[in-house]
């Protein structure tokens, strides 16, 4: 723990001495490669396992305090330069401060260092994506010494000090950390590579499983009205070196089908030239149909020049096109090919022979087997779309019944409001009363409210109170 009132100690450990020194050449060295510290650290135990080291040895290390010891289990050889690349991960101090970057260094027990650089990359032939911590070793021979080197998260490695010469060389995944590719086990690739001091080497390996049989036809599967799906046992190379014979023969009559194109992958995944082709026609017909829409909307709804549509201009065409075009996805091994019919499939069963497909190992083999075709029932689509053809009619029956409703509302409500505004009374020539009581209630014309004393009938008599009128009904 650090005393009390100190800085917590954030500062990784770093390496302050290497004996004997980098791109030293030391002449029957017969000692311990010494690592050493700027302060105490944590190794882990399985450092020496981790290492890689080119010539590829199996090394001993010892720890102490502060630094790391390393000899070769069988001694140094004479001549051969020795290339150390010592991982951090795991190499921390007391309070956990970890290296940062890998250590690399090279020394030499007789003769130059040569200055010689083999790079390149380990990616995985499935999927396509980068191996982290596979290794690479160089054979000159079966009795050289053999050199390597270990990717890294992005699958790239590199490899100096090996001496010009011609090499075989092995990506492989180490599953049993005995640093040499076991073929019967291993993922692995190889290649040969020429190596010099005036040409750097650029090399790839695509690791797959190692496999001794042939490709097996498995399976057949209808997935569409002219479309048929193999399926093999085997991961098939995309593209296949040479086309393969693929027959397929109505079993009832022994006639063989018309076969338009096949190609590596699963129907869902692959796209034939003519599903393009008619995907592009289709596309043009809807863009042509859309600019005569839009062509005669405009003449309808366009007033003047303020209302004018621009064309777009060529570098906006352009521009959207290529903002339109998106990578390609990697081209990746499949164990389908996926087979186009030049014509439907009756029900019925059907006999399907392959030959002279090659799979990753390229090992070439084929088989056969055999499927039933059955009447495909109405798709879920196809009912979709007709309900919904069903549903635009009903609402455009609704939409039209609803519009002419509302135009037999409003005219109705002209009517109604031509209906409700009251007449220009006709001028009324009534002797004796004035102009200006035209309209006015009949029981008040020409009679002071205040005044007016009538008789009723069978001598009853009624009182008009000041200010209040009387009423009568109107016929």
């Amino acid at each position: 723990m650090p005393p009390p009132g100190a800085r917590p100690d954030e500062i990784p450990p770093s390496i302050v001495r290497i004996r004997p020194a980098p791109d030293s050449i030391v002449v029957d060295f017969d000692g311990a490669l010494e690592i050493r510290f700027s302060e105490p650290v944590r190794i882990p135990n399985g450092l020496a396992r981790e290492m890689f080291v080119t010539p590829m040895e199996t090394y001993e290390a010892e720890m102490g305090f502060s630094d790391l010891r390393l000899r070769p289990e069988d001694g140094w050889r004479d001549g051969v330069a020795y290339c150390f690349t010592i991982p951090t991960d795991g190499i921390n101090d007391l309070l956990r401060n970890g290296m940062e970057d890998p250590v690399e260094f090279c020394f030499s027990t007789g003769g130059d260092i040569p200055d010689t650089q083999v790079e390149g990359e380990v990616i995985d032939a499935l999927t396509g994506q980068p191996l982290e911590e596979a290794r690479v070793i160089f054979w000159a021979g079966p009795d050289s010494i053999p050199y390597g080197a270990i990717s890294d998260s992005i699958g790239r490695f590199a490899t100096r000090g090996l001496p010009a010469g011609e090499y075989q060389a092995f990506g492989f995944v180490d599953r049993n950390r005995n640093m040499i590719p076991d073929r019967v086990l291993e993922s692995y690739d190889s290649t040969s590579v020429a190596v010099s001091p005036e040409t750097p080497a650029e090399l790839r390996f695509v690791v797959v499983a190692p496999d001794t049989t042939p490709p097996l036809l498995a399976r057949a599967l209808v997935v569409g009205n002219e479309t048929v799906q193999l399926e093999f046992d085997d991961y098939l190379l995309n593209p296949q070196p040479e086309e393969p014979g693929i027959a397929i023969r109505d079993s009832a009559t022994n006639e063989a089908l018309e076969i338009v194109a096949s190609l590596i992958g699963s129907a869902d995944a692959v796209t034939f030239p003519l599903d393009s082709a008619a995907l592009a026609d289709s596309i043009a017909a809807a863009d042509s149909v859309a600019e005569a829409d839009s062509a005669a909307v405009g003449d309808s709804t366009a007033v003047g020049d303020s209302a004018a549509v621009e064309a777009p201009s060529p570098d906006s065409v352009g521009a959207a096109a290529s903002d339109s075009v998106t990578e390609e996805d990697p081209v990746l091994p499949s164990r389908f090919i996926t087979v186009r019919l030049a014509a439907a499939l009756d029900t019925g069963t059907y006999h399907v022979s392959v030959t002279g497909v090659v799979n990753v190992r390229r090992l070439a083999g084929g088989g056969d087997t055999s499927f039933v075709a059955e009447p495909e029932p109405p798709s879920g689509d196809s009912a979709a779309a007709a309900d919904s053809v069903a549903l635009a009619d009903s609402a455009a029956v609704a939409d039209s019944a609803a519009v002419a409703d509302s135009t037999a509302a409003e005219g109705d409500s002209v009517a109604v409001e031509q209906d409700s505004v009251p007449p220009v009374p006709d001028t009324l020539d009534i002797p004796g009363v004035p102009p200006d009581t035209v309209g006015a209630p009949p029981d008040t014309v020409g009679a002071p409210p205040d005044t007016v004393r009538r008789r009723a009938p069978g001598g009853a008599r009624r009182a008009w109170a000041p200010g209040v009128r009387g009423k009568r009904r109107r016929a």
